[in-house]
């Protein structure tokens, strides 16, 4: 009888320690899933934190939600998401598009996560004696079958039936934690849910299968259709009306960011792919932000015109009356006509100047252009030395607009006095090169109006090779910069962005 009643026991016992240790790896599970679902939450919340900050709309109480911010000086192109530490510090870098980042610190903790590692601390503890238990229940057993001969077992009494009934006491437990749980997940779908629909952008997510499954609010008003006609539909039927925008969504393999324009439209589009599930695209009309500023500049472009105008006008005056006070005495002194006629020539060139500078950049032919190559034959063609890098630097861009910047930074570098250039070219993700000359360098009272048009420092000089240089530097989508380095000459830093 005690044989057969310390063999039910351990029997019991190797039962008890196989349930423990199947709760112990449910509860694991939980606890994953629960880490899984604050990660999406956080991924999200951070996403529509950086969405807000690219258009500078305001967050309030957003950074709430982490525990840090922080502005990153360079960051990577894609997403980065880390959790360490048995503290559970999630980090989540977030790309700007500019080369800088954020990153979002946060502590990941709920009351699910300390009530599943209290049950787990519960369960090892007991599965720890147990197995104590059933050591030295098996070698006492062992002793016993030594001692005395085979004993007839007994059938289940009474401890199986308390065996049963506790666990189905266990499973009651379980199944209340797992629809706890259940009701956690739903309320924060709900807030996912409530988040995408209030959000002013247009949110669309496409499935794996390429089937679009949210198409939120602002994303039904922007391109006048219902939730019901897009969902489960595929983006090119969806947004047949905007195949651009689509085939630039279709195309992006990576987390990307750009300006489509369609039709009337201009859309500022994010893509970013959500690991094997799809992707998800937020949508913003900017057309009529990019009017706004198309007049603004158009604005701009009439003052500055106008400045010139006066300018050229004043100038124009200046010469006239050059020539009329000495046209009287044309005959009689031969030297006063030769002043006339450089007036006249003088004229001449600033109106040829002009006229070139107020020309329109009509059409932009792209080639792949060595760069090294212009700057040699532009130096070349007026007579001075240069000093090129040993490495080359070559641009798809238009060949004949880039000879005249350089022939016209060469030309300006020459009549200033210098003798010798030297070029670098910068190690950069951007195309960028400098360009310095040993001549006797730009007054820092002049660094910003070089580039306004009739401005000049040399006597007879026209003012417009810098103007033109600067006007056909932005049509190439690039910008060029006067750089003091504290060494003698100019120096110009020109950048060519894609």
């Amino acid at each position: 009888m005690k044989r057969s009643f310390l063999i039910l026991a351990l029997v019991i016992q190797i039962l008890a320690l196989f349930v423990f240790e199947n709760m112990r790896t449910l509860f694991k599970s939980l606890e994953k899933n629960e880490i899984a679902s604050i990660i999406t939450q956080s991924d999200l919340q951070a996403e529509l934190y950086v969405q807000k900050t690219l258009l500078r709309l305001p967050h309030p109480g957003r950074e709430k939600y982490f525990d840090q911010i922080l502005s990153l000086p360079r960051a990577e192109n894609s997403k980065q998401v880390t959790l360490a530490g048995k503290e559970k510090l999630l980090q989540i870098k977030k790309p700007l598009g500019d080369g800088s980042g954020l990153l979002f610190k946060r502590t990941i903790r709920s009351p699910q996560l300390d009530q599943f590692a209290a049950l787990k601390k519960v369960l090892s503890g007991l599965i720890f004696f147990l197995g104590i238990f059933i050591s030295a229940s098996g070698i006492y057993l062992v002793v016993l079958l030594r001692k005395k001969g085979p004993e007839k077992s007994l059938g289940a009494g009474s401890p199986f039936q308390d065996y049963l009934v506790e666990m189905k006491s266990t499973q009651l437990e379980l199944q209340n934690l797992v629809a706890e749980q259940n009701r956690s997940t739903s309320q924060k779908e709900e807030l996912n849910k409530s988040i995408i629909n209030t959000v002013h952008l247009g949110v669309i997510f496409i499935s794996a299968g390429a089937k679009i499954e949210i198409f939120n609010p602002a994303a039904q008003k922007l391109f006048n259709r219902s939730f019901a006609s897009a969902k489960n539909n595929s983006l090119a039927t969806v947004l047949q009306e905007h195949p651009g925008l689509t085939a630039f969504i279709q195309a992006a393999e990576k987390k990307i960011s750009a300006e489509i324009e369609s039709g009337a439209f201009i859309f500022y589009v994010d893509v970013v792919p959500v690991s094997d599930s799809g992707r998800l695209v937020l949508v913003r009309d900017v057309s009529a932000e990019r009017k706004k500023e198309k007049i603004q500049r158009q604005n701009a472009n009439l003052m500055m015109l106008g400045e010139m105008a006066a300018a050229l006008a004043h100038e124009i005056r200046n010469s006239l009356g050059v020539i009329l006070g000495y046209s009287k005495a044309m005959r009689t002194e031969p030297e006063k006509s030769r002043k006339i006629a450089r007036e006249i020539n003088f004229l001449s060139e600033m109106m040829e100047s002009f006229l070139q500078f107020a020309r329109p950049v009509e059409k932009i032919i792209r080639k792949k252009t060595d760069v090294g190559k212009l700057i040699t034959t532009a130096a070349a063609a007026q007579e001075m030395a240069v000093d090129l890098p040993g490495s080359t630097l070559h641009l798809k861009s238009d060949p004949l607009l880039l000879n005249v910047i350089f022939s016209n930074l060469v030309l300006n570098a020459k009549q200033a006095g210098a003798k010798s250039l030297k070029v670098e070219f910068l190690d950069a993700a951007t195309p960028a090169l400098t360009l310095a000359d040993d001549g006797p360098g730009i007054a820092a009272a002049f660094a910003e109006k070089i580039w306004l048009p009739f401005f000049s420092s040399r006597d007879k000089g026209t003012g417009m090779g810098l103007a033109t240089v600067k006007k056909l530097v932005s049509a190439l989508n690039g910008d060029i910069q006067l750089v003091d380095d504290g060494k003698p000459g100019a120096k110009f830093r020109i950048v060519f962005y894609a």
